[in-house]
């Protein structure tokens, strides 16, 4: 079967595509809100096993977490690939009402519209197709996640096994604005770092308090020079809380960081500064730390670099123009990379404005960028 079946049948089905977008991003899915991602894996759940495909639902603490799905199952890892997706988007509860759905000419808008609930339904579509003229040679696996925008904690543990047995991955978040693929990504690490001081009257006993928030100033200050532009070592302290009142010396105070790396090294490197800086007391106070959530770097290995090339190739042999660029942005393609697998990453619809409320997906760059990893999935060797 060729790419232009694929590509016929594919624009057959595009006002249904658009339809079920619009379904999707109407149903809020924010990271937190587990019934309303729930909502959305069920339904893609379904939507796969409409088509006879066999689908698996995963549990975590009695929820639902993932969807899998595989086409021509017992291939050997040499003769399998895998679709990464998440269902999960950054938005509160009510987003989707306050701003549903909408399309103006041939961008399509809303929240996660994106990021990424259009490459998770042309996932689901690429794999209905394969079912129907894929090569019965090669498996081709999906798997739908719940919570990537917060690093995977409940999903991670899916995606490595799935990964372990597959050899390409091919992770659906969304092309760049001028539809570019990304071949590299930063890990991220973040954290919250607590500080505990002495409360005193601010004015009455001054000296005799220990204040958390000096403390917490003076330990960013030293976390930044972690800070290393020529290393791509970048540190954010994104929140910060803390004290009781104006006139009284903080007692408590904490702060939220993120820190991305490149590579592993640079990670542990980093993260012993931190604990370092931390179990450091300045004036008094005690301090502790913890990782809330972490990405992984995605580090193209050859096999990776491979896979591009070819990824690139068939986006060439199909008029789509694209490129493949290194983004400090993580995803869930940095998990597949450290299982030793072939990874493109962001082989999704372009799109930009991505986590505002200007996020967007070029509706027609859909069928061409479903086509290109249709027939790269078709001439794998």
């Amino acid at each position: 079967m060729t790419s232009s079946d694929f590509q016929t049948w594919f624009e057959s089905q595009f006002n249904d595509y658009v339809s079920h977008l619009e379904t999707l991003v109407n149903l809020d899915s924010g990271s937190y809100q587990r019934e309303g991602v729930a909502r959305v894996l069920n339904w893609v759940a379904d939507f796969l096993a409409a088509d006879g495909i066999a689908v698996q639902r995963h549990h975590t603490e009695g929820m639902l977490s993932c969807v899998s799905a595989t086409v021509n199952p017992g291939k050997t890892r040499e003769h399998s690939a895998l679709l990464l997706g998440h269902c999960d988007t950054v938005f509160p509860a009510g987003e989707a009402t306050r701003r549903p759905f909408k399309v103006e000419g041939t961008t399509a808008h809303g929240p996660g519209v994106a990021d990424m609930k259009a490459g998770v339904l042309m996932n689901a579509y690429v794999l209905r197709a394969w079912n129907r003229m894929g090569r019965p040679d090669m498996q081709l696996s999906a798997l739908f996640t719940c919570d990537e925008e917060i690093g995977s904690l409940t999903s991670s543990h899916v995606i490595e096994a799935m990964c372990r047995e597959h050899r390409y991955v091919f992770n659906a978040e969304p092309g760049r604005p001028n539809g570019n693929v990304v071949i590299g990504r930063k890990g991220g690490v973040f954290f919250e770092i607590n500080v505990q001081g002495k409360a005193a009257h601010a004015g009455g006993n001054f000296y005799e308090g220990i204040s958390a928030i000096s403390a917490l100033g003076k330990k960013m200050g030293e976390l930044e020079k972690l800070i290393d532009r020529d290393e791509g070592i970048t540190l954010n302290v994104g929140l910060i809380e803390g004290g009781v009142s104006v006139n009284t010396v903080a007692p408590h105070a904490k702060a939220g960081v993120d820190l991305r790396i490149r590579d592993l090294a640079q990670r542990e490197r980093c993260l012993s500064e931190v604990a370092r800086i931390c179990d450091t007391s300045l004036i008094g106070e005690t301090s502790t730390w913890a990782i809330r959530g972490e990405f992984k770097p995605f580090v193209q290995s050859e096999g990776s670099r491979q896979l591009a090339e070819h990824y690139l190739a068939t986006s060439l042999q199909h008029g789509v123009m694209v490129q493949g660029e290194i983004t400090g942005g993580c995803s869930d393609a940095g998990i597949a990379s450290a299982c030793g697998c072939d990874v493109v990453c962001a082989v999704g619809p372009a799109g930009g404005g991505f986590h505002t409320e200007r996020e967007y997906v070029r509706l027609e760059t859909v069928v061409p960028k479903a086509t290109v990893l249709f027939n790269s999935l078709m001439t794998l060797r």
